[in-house]
């Protein structure tokens, strides 16, 4: 099957990754989000759509069954699809970048003739970030862009199976303000669309749903060793579920649990407890840290503290005692700021998401749903809460009072 991938967006609501990079060229335990949707689909011709300011893994430049098609400007999918349009043999596949479990989704798609969209059972909340599909008579007859609606039950999932009748709209329609899933609908009014079911598959619309694939990329892992004892002696402690990459230098007292990825060369020192969380490569984690439901990419060095429900980039470095609030008092879901904007995530668990190369002083205090933007410096004794641009310096004054005994 043919399968155009996606993945030339601007990723504005991915800050501050997407300063550096489209949101799917993320290394998260060893491998980009891309390249672990292009290993699970390697049986298959691939166009990739992609910004030719993207940095492409030399991984995916290298493979024979993918084509990569440049698109200038984020201009939309229907833009993206229409820079496709010559390779286009026939009925072909529209794919999002990360969706890392894509392949359960193959057999369900080749059964049904395009068009065709994926969708799944709505609930509640889904039009944050879905289309909704009504089904009537075994066919989809409306679809609506992120707005709920009577007898709107099913959420889109973004696959879509289409064929060159659906090019032809789409070119005919661009010039006259028509976007893909206005086209999409008007055929979904006139002819019916036909669907096919499917699980959730992950959305990666808004930076803090880094969490959410957190367990499909260790589910995806094949790069790492799993773990074949319990307890490693009597001072270190791992479960059988833990990956770990080359070279891990492990210190005393040190108790790895769940679902967690070690990445190679990392060193984890005494008293350090990791549960349920990637590490990537080079990281390296001091005395008394616990890290919890967390991603921390490569090359980053921790001193210790308390890191839970966070996303934290590549190069940083944190002092000693950094804490990250997680829940808030009231356990009410927890808002970030995007785009200068609030928006409530849904969760009740969410720490920091930090940039690349951020330093931090000890004694450093992170408020729920804080982001932190790359290159920037909290200093020491400091509450961080809300949104810290990128390239600032941030600390708190306090005075000093010295008087005679």
């Amino acid at each position: 099957m043919q399968i155009l991938i996606l993945a030339a967006g601007e990723s504005s609501r991915f800050w501050p990754f997407s300063e550096f990079y489209h949101k799917s060229l993320l290394k998260i335990g060893g491998k980009t989000i891309l390249e672990r949707v292009i290993d699970n689909l390697n049986k298959n011709e691939i166009i990739l759509v992609m910004n030719p300011k993207t940095e492409i893994p030399e991984n995916i430049l290298k493979r024979k069954n993918v084509t990569i098609i440049k698109q200038e400007e984020p201009k939309g999918m229907d833009d993206a699809i229409l820079k496709a349009r010559n390779l286009i043999k026939d009925e072909f596949l529209v794919v999002m970048p990360y969706y890392i479990n894509i392949a359960d989704c193959l057999k369900q798609a080749a059964r049904v003739k395009a068009p065709a969209i994926a969708v799944k059972k709505y609930e509640n909340g889904e039009e944050k970030t879905h289309g909704i599909a009504r089904i009537e008579n075994d066919k989809i007859t409306e679809i609506r862009e992120k707005q709920k609606f009577e007898k709107g039950d099913y959420s889109i999932i973004g696959i879509y199976k289409l064929n060159k009748e659906i090019i032809n709209r789409l070119d005919k329609k661009l010039n006259d303000g028509y976007n893909f899933e206005a086209v999409l609908n008007e055929l979904a009014k006139t002819a019916g669309l036909n669907y096919f079911m499917t699980e959730k598959l992950p959305s990666l619309k808004y930076v803090t749903d880094l969490l959410s694939i957190r367990e499909l990329i260790y589910d995806d892992d094949k790069t790492h060793e799993k773990t074949d004892i319990y307890r490693k002696s009597d001072t270190v402690f791992i479960e059988k579920t833990v990956l770990m990459g080359k070279n891990v230098k492990l210190g005393n007292n040190v108790s790895l649990k769940g679902k967690t990825i070690i990445g190679s060369d990392s060193f984890i020192g005494d008293n350090v407890l990791i549960r349920n969380s990637i590490l990537g490569e080079g990281t390296k984690i001091g005395f008394g840290t616990e890290i919890a439901r967390s991603i921390i990419m490569d090359n980053t060095h921790i001193h210790s503290g308390f890191i839970g429900d966070s996303v934290i980039g590549k190069d940083c470095r944190i002092g000693a005692a950094f804490i990250t609030g997680n829940r808030r008092i009231d356990r009410k879901t927890i808002k970030i700021k995007v785009k200068s904007e609030e928006y409530d995530t849904g969760l009740t668990h969410l720490g920091v998401v930090m940039g690349n190369n951020v330093k931090t002083g000890i004694n450093t205090s992170i408020m729920p749903g804080t982001i932190i933007g790359n290159n920037s410096v909290i200093g020491s004794n400091t509450e961080v809460n809300g949104k810290i641009e990128s390239n600032k310096l941030v600390y708190s004054k306090k005075k000093i009072v010295e008087k005679q005994l």
